[in-house]
């Protein structure tokens, strides 16, 4: 399954589709766009998407940005669906500033993934 790059930047950014749910809640969102961040360490996610499934806040925390300051944020639990593959149970952090998902290492590292940058697609390899 391939996608586009977000052409909207400069130079283009790797992007995904996913879906959002909630299987205690049974409610879903998407699909939505969702950046390639390989630099970041977790999954940013905006808190509109996840009031929108009813997403349980599990943890409190601090993180830092790449310019190093600190913030505290919340953390929710959702499953993560990307083409047929689903990832189960993945803490993200809910964005209350941005208002794109930005998928982090936490996430990427589970997929099989090609960014071709010339041809500005990114494909998910399932299997």
């Amino acid at each position: 399954m391939t996608f586009a790059y977000n052409a909207a930047y400069f130079p283009p950014f790797p992007a995904l589709e996913v879906m959002l749910s909630t299987p205690a809640e049974g409610l879903s969102v998407g699909p939505l766009p969702a950046l390639v961040d390989t630099g970041s360490d977790a999954t940013f996610v905006p808190i509109q998407h996840l009031s929108q499934i009813g997403a349980a806040e599990t943890a409190e925390m601090w993180a830092r940005s790449h310019w190093g300051e600190r913030r505290r944020v919340l953390l929710y639990l959702v499953d993560i669906r990307v083409g047929h593959l689903t990832l189960p149970g993945v803490q993200v952090v809910g964005d209350d500033l941005g208002s794109e998902i930005l998928l982090g290492r936490d996430v990427l590292n589970r997929l099989r993934l090609l960014l071709d940058g010339p041809a500005e697609m990114s494909e998910l390899i399932e299997g």
